[in-house]
């Protein structure tokens, strides 16, 4: 294994004060958040990509699903 970060020697001594069935929460998760990272970059399509400008375009204006849209989903 190689050289741990300082953040991550912190992170660790953190989790180490926890009780073991929280560790094992936290541990399942960094194993595949680091399965994630480990993987090459997905790649959109330009139809893909146009979906996802328009919905950020619309985000940054303040246009969010409604109470009532997100209650019928």
């Amino acid at each position: 294994m190689g050289e741990l970060s300082k953040t991550m020697r912190q992170a660790l001594d953190t989790v180490s004060a926890l009780p073991a069935g929280q560790q094992d929460l936290l541990a399942a998760d960094l194993i595949e958040s680091a399965r994630l990272l480990a993987q090459p970059p997905t790649r959109l399509s330009r139809e893909e990509r146009a979906e996802l400008e328009a919905e950020l375009t619309g985000a940054r204006r303040g246009a969010f699903a409604s109470d009532t849209d997100v209650a019928a989903m």
